[in-house]
């Protein structure tokens, strides 16, 4: 009976590890995403400020 507690208590841990793994891969994956708008945003105002001529 001891063994099938720990084993419950095992498969427990395991299914919040898992959940707490996808979790964060999540966040990360949002935040790539957020990083990636940045950097095309300032690409394209580096390309319209080249081809504008700095406007001076």
């Amino acid at each position: 009976m001891r063994a099938l507690g720990s084993l419950l208590i095992a498969i427990l841990v395991g299914i919040l590890a898992i959940w707490l793994l996808i979790a964060l891969l999540g966040l990360a994956l949002r935040l790539v995403a957020v990083v990636i708008g940045i950097a095309l945003a300032v690409g394209a105002y580096f390309l319209a400020e080249k081809m504008i001529g700095k406007g001076r």
